[in-house]
């Protein structure tokens, strides 16, 4: 008898430990999706291709839509840091492409450059978000025009897999109003951009987390009534 309850404590000290293995993987699993910033800091200063990525976050890749003008660079005021991410120029209407080859639910960046003598009241910072070739979301907001990196937009709900980011007019028109010389484009400068990836399966937070647990505790039960029978 005396030995059945020692293997008992045995089986249940292994289940134990089963179990919280499973636990610990499932957290990593659920905490995985949130990503560090993007905040440009490690990278080399100069031009980059259109495809660029960040290292760490290689399935983050940066475009320019119109030519190929993303430059990291220091922008004083205009960016955070030492370094940020400028998209020249500002006459082509260019745009900032975001392309998630790993589907994200949220993202949050902080943008500067709103230079009160290229832009006017009525121009907006623009947010849109695609999801393939559905679009989800169109957002804008009013720039502060400081010329400082003092602002942020951000959008979260269903999974996308592209946004698109830039200064316009207020009916989303990527040219801004020039106070010397009339309709003209503004350079959009970026820095530490947020995002979260997307759960392979829509739970609420620590569901899967909490079934993981859930299927670990009863295989463990399970494995000790067969060893105990």
């Amino acid at each position: 008898m005396h030995v059945m309850k020692k293997n008992a404590l045995k089986q249940i000290g292994m289940g134990s430990r089963k179990a919280g293995g499973v636990f610990l993987l499932a957290f990593s699993f659920s905490m995985a999706t949130h990503a560090a910033p993007i905040d440009f800091e490690s990278e080399t200063p100069g031009s980059k291709p259109n495809g660029y990525s960040v290292p760490g976050h290689p399935w983050v890749v940066f475009s320019d839509t119109v030519g190929s003008d993303l430059v990291v660079g220091y922008f004083g005021s205009q960016g955070l840091g030492l370094l940020s991410l400028a998209v020249y120029s500002d006459w082509d209407g260019s745009k900032l492409r975001i392309d998630f080859l790993q589907p994200a639910e949220s993202i949050t960046l902080w943008y500067g450059n709103d230079d009160p003598w290229w832009a006017s009241a009525t121009d907006l910072a623009w947010l849109e978000v695609w999801n393939g070739a559905t679009l989800l979301a169109t957002l804008s907001q009013s720039m502060d025009l400081d010329d400082v990196m003092s602002q942020s937009i951000s959008y979260s709900g269903s999974c996308f897999t592209t946004v698109f980011f830039w200064y316009g007019d207020s009916t989303g028109n990527p040219y801004t109003t020039n106070n010397t010389t009339g309709l003209s484009g503004l350079i959009e400068i970026v820095d530490n951009i947020e995002y979260t990836l997307c759960r392979p399966h829509t739970v609420p937070d620590g569901g899967a987390t909490l079934g993981l647990l859930g299927f670990a505790c009863a295989v463990v039960v399970a494995g000790r009534r067969l060893r105990l029978a």
